[in-house]
């Protein structure tokens, strides 16, 4: 599997998360092919992508486990904040 930006949309489409990634996709692959080091995209994509990747696999994570899926509507509800957060720091 590639390294590079994924579709839009690939793991949570809630956010619109994909456009931002794609675009920090596109800008670290420029850099790359113009300082002829196009072998680092692949290392500035994941870091660029890492707080996504962390933030979003550990919700989808809870989401599949029987005993924490159905608490995570009911926390976001009692701290929206702290779940608006959560959202603007993939958005």
């Amino acid at each position: 599997m590639g390294g590079g930006p994924p579709a839009p949309g690939y793991i949570d489409a809630l956010t619109g998360e994909g456009i931002s990634l794609a675009l920090a996709g596109a800008a670290h692959l420029v850099r790359c092919v113009r300082a002829d080091r196009p072998q680092d995209y692949e290392q500035a994509w994941h870091r660029a992508s890492r707080r996504y990747r962390l933030l979003t696999e550990g919700l989808l994570r809870a989401r599949s486990h029987p005993r924490l899926a159905p608490h995570i509507v009911p926390l976001a509800r009692r701290l929206p904040a702290v779940f608006s957060h959560l959202v603007n720091q993939l958005a």
